[in-house]
């Protein structure tokens, strides 16, 4: 390290400008960020549940997953609302099926039209009267560049090419696969022993649908509404006197990895169209609000968080170099990593998004350590010249940033392990962010304090000044005191914190529900209290029943044994389970039982005959694209082979409640054993579904955060224990993060905070960064009873050492996550508030209830040198020189030690 700081030097202005040209080209490669807020970023490819999953959207398409609309107008039933609808329909079909021909020419066109120069509004929408769909997509992408009206200049021109380019290469990845909704939608009618579709709303010989104009074709058409009774609460809604309210339009995507890019488009697509009453829900639409959040937090948040800190630079320094120099090094390591994500496509996910504020808090820490030192020393540099001062004063405190970086940096990285793939690539980029600060830190304060004139800071006492106690000394006396005179008191009440911790612990749960992460006054939320009484729910899962053998979905007894269980599924007796419907095969063969029967609602139910079953889907006429022996209507809800047939059960959030992971744990629970207790042995089923994937997360954070926490405990000993040598010491140093750890726990579980994946990184960095300031401490300490320091004189010399830059690097750390309680966004919300709680904890824990157990324990950690500096103060840095000593015995428990030290000190008195 000497060497390094040597170069950097003897060449500064040539070390900031390759830092400088490093910044610039990983800085480019923020933009290619993107952010993802799946549930697949939380289960590992290899997941046994994950690849059943996968496997069954393979044969029935991602039926789970959808896009829900509620449409209304306070004048449903008039034809000009009709036409309405009917072009929001064909808005969002122009992104089902793809005609390259046409969009060519649209695009030909455009360019042509736009080339000229600029055109105001109007004179450009009228150049496609023609192409209606079109001439919308051109006004709606102008309104989401900002456009207001007026012309539309070369430089609006530019970005509006740009932006419909992009919605023609969306239209041909074909990403909506089915729009279920009652101006598409298929019945089955039966006519002269034939069954075929009939569409509610017919076409013209265009392809145009005949839209009801009179009253008369209105009261056919909601006649044809009501005739099958598996329509209600799926294509319409109806209020307490059976008047439809609402339409509904169901969006079905193909099994793509990111629904974002069409779930944005539809919603900008439903914003368009402010005529009609239109409610948007689902689980791509909840993304969509995660990642605008997260978005607009990193936007608003970061910089915020940088003012913070550079207030703090302030407040310790009072200098320029004292802001600059650190705020340099925090903006630079935030790039760098940010940057590095970007280029190797690794996705900001809901833990991601901590990452910018984490490399601000560490890298403003390292900072405001390497400066400290800096003017700690600034006398002894004055005296040996700036080079030579410089060279000793930044070497030695260089060497303590790299190990507490390097035990940092260890600690996320034993996230590496983690089950969980966004945990895992969490801890691994905050891990590779720790080097770039550390890097950063020991480069840029050295190099631009080797170009800037040697001058005193604000806060620097001058040589015979009167000294002056400020709130920090004081706070330090107070510390002193506390674990030098009532070091025994200080530990009953820590051991009193964690028993109340530890039962806070138990009343501690974990949750993956994503709606939980808003608010709930938040839309989204309200929303889909709305889509469940309306249409039954916003999202679902799947019940796969498989019969035994090839065409056993055919026989009666199947199909009424689906019957029966759907009709638990739903009854008033098991409202616990929240289903608010279902759907199933069966619906197809009881609608063709009815039109068989000349629509008599009495023979809505399954045939007794299994040979009237074969004989209707021999005869119906559905049409079958992918030939593979299912009709395309049939394939979400039975396999190629009709030897299974899948139930999908839509989530309906009663009152208003979310159904949590202990809800939909009860579910899949009761569901599981009714079937267990009722299904005919040849039969065999199996749940999945995105809820299920949630519920599967739930056991990952709950083993990961074990594993990684007893994994993290031990590597962080055996560091502490390389760099120390002293077995007690390593043990020491797990005290202080421990007890932080433990009340981070009990806070969550008494105040009703849930684990789950944005707080179950919280302890990771609880540990990463604690362990930082324990180091400094044990350093320290060691090196003043090298130097003969009785133990009481040597933490009272410590805490004033070593304690004022833990306290700044603390309140940077605390004041930088406070300012995320500012965000809209639960998450951030809960972990900025856990986080700033935890700092103080483990604040407290280095200067207060780590020397209180070291006055407890007298453990010795003299066996090291501790070398003098040439200006005659010693410097509690550590040398990398073998250890002398060893320590026998084990470490007996902290209460046995208070009660022998507290009868010792009696018996002394």
């Amino acid at each position: 390290m000497t060497r390094y700081i040597r170069l950097v030097l003897n060449h500064p202005i040539l070390t900031l400008a390759g830092c400088l040209l490093i910044t610039i080209v990983l800085s480019a490669g923020i933009a290619k960020l993107r952010f993802d807020t799946s549930i697949a970023t939380f289960l590992p490819k290899s997941d046994a549940s994950y690849q059943y999953y996968d496997r069954v959207k393979d044969i029935y398409g991602d039926v789970d997953t959808f896009v829900i609309l509620s449409v209304s107008h306070e004048n449903l039933w008039r034809h000009e609302t009709f036409e309405r609808i009917n072009r929001l329909l064909v808005d969002l079909e122009a992104f089902q099926g793809f005609d390259q021909k046409l969009e060519a020419r649209r695009m030909e066109k455009l360019d042509a039209v736009l080339d000229k120069g600029a055109i105001s509004g109007d004179a450009l929408f009228a150049k496609f009267s023609n192409d209606p769909p079109f001439r919308r997509l051109i006004r709606r992408k102008l309104s989401s560049l900002g456009w207001e009206g007026g012309r539309v200049d070369a430089r609006l021109a530019g970005k509006l090419k740009k932006e419909v380019s992009l919605a023609t290469e969306l239209k041909s990845r074909e990403m909506i696969d089915e729009i279920i909704s009652p101006f598409t939608i298929s019945d089955i009618s039966g006519k002269n022993n034939m069954l075929e579709e009939v569409k509610l709303i017919k076409t013209d010989g265009s392809g145009s649908r005949i839209l009801p104009e009179t009253r008369e074709d209105f009261n056919a058409f909601i006649s044809r509404l009501k005739r099958n009774p598996i329509f209600e609460k799926g294509i319409y809604a109806t209020d307490g006197q059976g008047r439809i309210t609402d339409l509904g339009f169901i969006i079905r995507f193909p099994d793509i990895s990111d629904s974002d890019p069409i779930a944005r488009e539809i919603l900008e697509i439903v914003e368009s169209h402010d005529g009609l009453d239109i409610i948007a829900q689902g689980e791509p639409i909840v993304y969509i609000w995660m990642n605008n959040y997260m978005q607009r937090d990193l936007s608003h948040l970061v910089p915020l968080v940088m003012l913070v800190a550079v207030i703090i630079f302030f407040i310790n320094f009072r200098s320029l170099r004292g802001i600059m120099l650190p705020f340099l090094t925090l903006g630079m390591s935030t790039l760098w990593i940010l940057g590095l994500m970007g280029y190797l496509g690794v996705h900001i996910t809901t833990v991601g998004v901590s990452i910018p504020v984490l490399m601000i808090a560490v890298g403003s820490s390292y900072g405001i350590h390497i400066l400290n030192q800096y003017y700690a020393d600034f006398d002894m540099i004055s005296r040996e010249g700036k080079k030579i001062g410089l060279q000793r004063s930044m070497s030695h405190i260089a060497i303590t940033v790299l190990l507490t970086g390097l035990t940092t940096f260890v600690a996320f990285m034993t996230l590496a392990t983690h089950q969980l793939s966004a945990i895992r690539d969490w801890g691994i980029f905050c891990a590779l962010g720790i080097i770039f600060a550390v890097a950063i830190s020991a480069t840029i304060i050295p190099a631009g304090l080797a170009l800037m004139p040697h001058k005193r800071g604000g806060s620097t006492k001058k040589p015979g000044s009167a000294s002056k106690f400020s709130a920090i000394d004081r706070a330090i006396g107070l510390m002193a005191r506390l674990s030098i005179a009532h070091y025994g008191k200080v530990l009953a009440v820590v051991l009193l914190l964690i028993a109340v911790s530890f039962f806070g612990l138990s009343r501690l749960r974990v949750e993956t529900e994503l709606l939980q992460y808003f608010k709930k006054t938040d839309p989204i939320r309200t929303t889909a209290s709305v889509i469940g009484d309306k249409f039954g729910g916003r999202w679902g899962f799947m019940v796969l029943i498989d019969s035994g053998e090839v065409n056993g979905v055919k026989s009666p007894a199947f199909l009424k044994t689906i019957e029966a269980f759907r009709g638990w599924l739903a009854a008033e007796a098991n409202s616990d389970l929240c289903i608010g419907r279902t759907d199933a095969f069966s619906d197809f063969i009881k609608t063709m039982h009815m039109a068989m029967y000349n629509d008599d609602p009495a023979y809505f139910k399954v045939p007794e005959n299994k040979w009237d079953i074969m004989d209707y889907l021999e005869i119906y006429s559905g049409e079958d694209a992918d030939s593979d022996g299912r009709v395309d209507r049939f394939e979400p809800y039975v396999d190629p082979f009709f030897q299974t047939c899948n139930v999908i059960a839509r989530l309906d959030q009663k009152n208003g409640q979310l159904i949590g992971s202990a809800g939909l744990k009860h579910i899949f629970s009761r569901v599981s054993a009714h079937l267990d207790e009722t299904l005919p042995e040849a039969y065999e089923y199996r749940i999945t579904g995105h809820p299920k994937m949630l519920i599967k997360s739930v056991d990952y954070i709950v083993g990961g955060q074990l594993q990684s926490l007893f994994l993290t405990f031990g590597v962080i000993a055996v560091v502490v224990l390389l760099l120390l040598r002293n077995f007690r010491a390593a043990l020491l140093s797990l005290i202080p993060m421990s007890v932080a750890v433990m009340i981070n726990f009990g806070i969550m579980g008494w105040f009703g905070i849930q684990l789950d994946i944005a707080t179950s990184i919280i302890a990771a960095i609880t540990i990463g960064i604690g362990v930082d300031d324990t180091i400094h401490f044990l350093n320290t300490f060691r090196c003043y009873r090298k130097w003969g320091e009785d133990v009481d004189t040597a933490i009272a010399k410590t805490l004033q050492v070593a304690g004022k830059a833990i306290i700044f690097t603390s309140m940077a750390l605390i004041c930088g996550f406070t300012v995320l309680e500012l965000s809209p966004f639960k998450p951030l919300v809960l972990f900025g508030l856990l986080m700033a709680i935890t700092m103080v904890a483990t604040t407290l824990g280095a200067l207060v209830v780590l020397p209180a157990a070291i006055k407890l324990t007298r453990v010795r950690l003299s066996d090291q040198t501790c070398p003098k500096a040439a200006y005659g103060r010693r410097l509690p840095i550590p040398e990398n020189r073998k250890a002398a000593a060893r320590f026998g015995g084990i470490w007996v428990s902290l209460v046995a030690l208070i009660r022998q030290q507290i009868k010792e000190g009696t018996n002394e008195k």
